[in-house]
């Protein structure tokens, strides 16, 4: 049987044996939290970006939106320089005028369309580990 001074060194011997361990488990709680808290809400928006099928129509949408507003923009300025010059256009040079602009709209909004979807593809892709997402597209 252990004096009680003797049992008092075990327990002091056991505490101060369990400093480090203890130490390391509430930096490691900590760290986890530190974790829980920070990233994982980041790798959540990162999995539904890479994931949703969403995501393309969205920046495809948004594409075209890109080029209906320049597209706009520039008739306006052309409309405005005509005006500036003192310029009038006759029905077939009004009418060559709109149909060239449609084209080139036409063109534009599908190119557009198809390189956002082509990054928006390769950028989800490149999330979620292809090492080459090019490939195969």
């Amino acid at each position: 049987m252990q004096s009680p001074e003797q049992a008092a060194a075990y327990a002091a011997q056991k505490a101060q044996s369990t400093f480090a361990q203890d130490n390391y488990a509430r930096l490691t709680r900590s760290m986890w939290m530190n974790y829980i808290t920070n990233f994982v809400p980041i790798e959540n928006d990162l999995i539904e970006y890479a994931t949703s099928p969403d995501t393309v129509t969205n920046a495809v949408a948004k594409a075209r939106e890109g080029v209906a507003g320049a597209f706009q923009a520039q008739q306006g300025a052309t409309q405005r320089r005509l005006f500036g010059l003192g310029a009038n256009l006759d029905p077939d040079e009004a009418q060559s005028l709109q149909r060239s602009s449609a084209i080139s709209n036409s063109l534009a909004d599908v190119n557009a369309a198809n390189m956002a979807s082509r990054q928006t593809r390769q950028r989800q892709q490149s999330i979620l580990g292809n090492p080459a997402p090019g490939l195969g597209m």
